[in-house]
């Protein structure tokens, strides 16, 4: 790219030539830009791309980040007991869940095992 001097001295040395050749000269120059400015934005392009890739990989780790689903301690006591399984029961109650916690209900693990008649789970709790 021509700096501001050159740019100067090319003007004065126009002045005095015939505007054909003042013509020629412009087209010229404007062809330069035109070349300099496709090799910028394809170099642009090139950046976006690159970008745009990193911002994918990272949405996508966080999307797969996001895709385990964890539940508090007192929700999964209280789903285990519903669903009549006592070696999750047993092995929520060793690892301190506590068995009074309760849900929005207020019914507790030993509530939900009573409308299914399990046997092993109230002796559990």
């Amino acid at each position: 790219m021509a700096n501001h001097l050159e740019l100067v001295n090319e003007l004065q040395q126009l002045d005095k030539v015939p505007s054909m050749e003042r013509l020629r000269a412009a087209q010229k120059r404007r062809t330069q830009q035109l070349k300099r400015w496709a090799v910028y934005e394809k170099e642009m392009q090139s950046k976006k791309r690159k970008a745009e890739k990193r911002r994918n990989a990272n949405h996508a780790a966080a999307m797969e980040a996001k895709r385990h689903v964890s539940f508090a301690a007192s929700v999964a006591l209280l789903e285990a007991s519903a669903r009549n399984d006592p070696e999750e029961v047993r092995y929520l109650l060793k690892n301190n869940v506590s068995p009074d916690l309760c849900n929005e209900d207020g019914l507790t693990a030993l509530h939900q095992c009573l409308p299914l008649k399990a046997r092993k789970i109230p002796d559990t709790v």
